[in-house]
């Protein structure tokens, strides 16, 4: 791509070249002595060129108001880094200044240069300008990230593993599920402290999901330029469109989790230690190995917050309480329905061998089963007492079996 974009601009220049002379200038600015000047050779037939400011990120340029102007950003965007914007045109303003701003994102260290090409009727002109790229950590408190469907046929560069044209429908549900939820889920994953951006290109991070069978895995390059590899199949199985997201968040938590005594080699905690402030199935974290599950009727439910330990290590210092979590709310409410449930049921059956013993003596005391009348009375009216608490305590476990279904169901 980047030659086909090179060759581009050259035909643009070759043509400016057929109409009337052209100027190109180079000059890398010093940041630090102000802004940095290149600026086409003076002439009635160019077009004057300034470069007011050129830093990875941004250009800002002087030049003939209503000019026509295009950029060309080049650098080494490293083993897995994405490629900056391709070439992007624009027009001078009333006052001449033309003012470029394109994503920053993750590359290796070094220099890059934009080529800017301006032109003004006949006459065009061309001036370079270098800038440097210093090196940059990832921050979970704001970082983007690219979401890519890998087509099977095409597979990813560096990638052995064979893709399955029939797992494409879960690949696309899960690239759906991901781009609909992952800038939420993120900002609940960090308590609120972390920021995550989709971007359709030139993002920090690519996360690639893949419609084959293998291990999601983040992966990093030796120039610092990394990416995510998410299967739709894995380990154990099938992973579902939810989960999917689940397993991008873990994936995503190894650009800075877990390292030190407390971790393998892996980048795994040793140890798993639950949170106080979490509960459920999110009790340990996020970055555990293997993922604790909850598997239920019909659904299975993965971990998608990180606990405190985890949340310090993305150099957060100062961590809130997690968010209300509503399944957790929900689970915590019926939970309380279910001791009021078995307590009733409880008292009922306490109730129900009270009314049992006293039937119980009394054909004891006449084994004959004659009974006198008063004591006939009596039994009869113990054994509608009896009746009608056992239809009653059936009732009532009824309504408790009902409440646990209800419980069980809870993804949490």
């Amino acid at each position: 791509m980047k030659k086909r974009a090179i060759l581009g601009l050259c035909a643009l220049l070759l043509a400016a070249c057929a109409v009337g002379p052209a100027a190109r200038s180079s000059a890398r600015p010093d940041e630090s002595r102000g802004p940095s000047v290149a600026t086409a050779a003076p002439s009635a037939a160019v077009v004057p060129i300034t470069v007011a400011a050129s830093r990875y990120g941004s250009l800002q340029v002087q030049t003939v108001p209503g000019a026509s102007c295009s950029l060309l950003v080049q650098l080494n965007s490293g083993t897995f880094g994405d490629a900056p914007p391709k070439l992007m045109a624009t027009t001078a303003g009333p006052d001449g200044s033309v003012v470029w701003s394109y994503p920053a994102a993750l590359v290796p260290s070094g220099h890059g240069r934009h080529t800017v090409v301006c032109t003004d009727g006949s006459r065009s002109s061309e001036v370079v300008s270098e800038f440097d790229i210093a090196a940059r950590k990832l921050e979970a408190k704001g970082l983007t990230v690219r979401v890519e469907a890998v087509d099977p046929n095409r597979g990813l560069p560096g990638l052995n593993g064979r893709l399955e044209p029939s797992l494409v429908p879960a690949r696309d549900a899960m690239v759906a599920r991901i781009t609909a939820t992952l800038e939420n889920e993120w900002k609940l994953a960090t308590r609120g402290l972390g920021a995550l951006t989709l971007a359709p290109s030139s993002a920090d991070i690519a996360v690639y999901v893949l419609p084959g069978r293998g291990t999601s895995v983040h992966a990093t390059a030796s120039d610092g330029t990394q990416r995510v590899l998410a299967y739709v199949v894995g380990d154990l199985g099938p992973v579902s469109a939810e989960n999917g997201v689940a397993v991008v968040l873990h994936e995503l938590g190894h650009i800075w989790c877990c390292f030190g005594p407390e971790a393998g080699g892996d980048g795994h905690w040793l140890e798993k230690i639950p949170d106080p402030l979490l509960q459920g199935v999110d009790r340990f974290g996020l970055m555990t190995h293997p993922v604790t599950c909850l598997i239920g009727a019909g659904f299975e439910s993965c971990p998608n917050r990180f606990s405190e330990r985890e949340l310090r290590t993305m150099g957060f210092t100062e961590i809130p309480a997690p968010p209300p979590d509503p399944c957790i709310a929900q689970k915590n409410t019926l939970n309380a329905r279910l001791a009021t449930e078995r307590s009733t049921v409880d008292a009922g059956k306490a109730q129900l061998a009270l009314v049992d013993g006293r039937i119980k003596a009394i054909a004891a005391q006449y084994p004959s089963r004659v009974l006198p009348p008063d004591v006939y009375a009596a039994y009869q009216d113990l054994l509608a007492q009896y009746n009608r608490l056992a239809t009653e305590i059936g009732a009532n476990v009824a309504a408790y079996n009902a409440t646990v279904d209800q419980v069980n169901a809870l993804p949490c």
